[in-house]
């Protein structure tokens, strides 16, 4: 009575992965994004790059600071950064850390594994699954 189809669930589905997102280099000593031999803006070249280079980004912006980023884009901390060492603890920088990480539409999962102030820095130990693969990663990203 009902056709039976053959095939793995993919072919049946017709889904199949779309190209790796990519997103551009950016230089964090200079704050410029990074420019090839030819002049050109350099492209993340693969995934586990392009989860390390969005997270740096989304862990350096401000929430609300820019107007092209959505407001789930950027961590709340950064708005306090006089106060940081003595009237935030690293628990809550820790969770919202996490939390900005995960409102990315490619990270599945975020943890900060370790997290400590070095110098004028917030040093952050990141591990990531992203939709196509994981990357573990550290992350300076407060200067003063």
């Amino acid at each position: 009575m009902f056709p039976e189809m053959s095939g793995s669930e993919e072919q049946l589905s017709g889904q199949t992965e779309g190209p790796i997102p990519w997103t551009y280099k950016f230089d964090w000593e200079t704050r410029q994004l990074v420019q090839g031999p030819d002049g050109r803006y350099v492209r993340t070249a693969s995934y586990p790059e392009f989860l390390e280079e969005t997270a740096k980004k989304i862990l350096h912006t401000r929430r609300f600071r820019y107007p092209i980023y959505s407001e789930r884009y950027g961590v709340d901390f950064l708005t306090n950064l006089g106060r940081l060492r003595s009237g935030i603890p690293l628990a809550v920088v820790k969770a919202q850390a996490q939390e900005a990480l995960e409102a990315h539409s490619e990270i599945e999962r975020a943890e900060v594994v370790d997290i400590k102030f070095a110098g004028n820095k917030i040093v952050f130990q990141v591990e990531i699954e992203g939709a196509r693969g994981s990357t573990r990663l550290e992350v300076s990203a407060w200067q003063r």
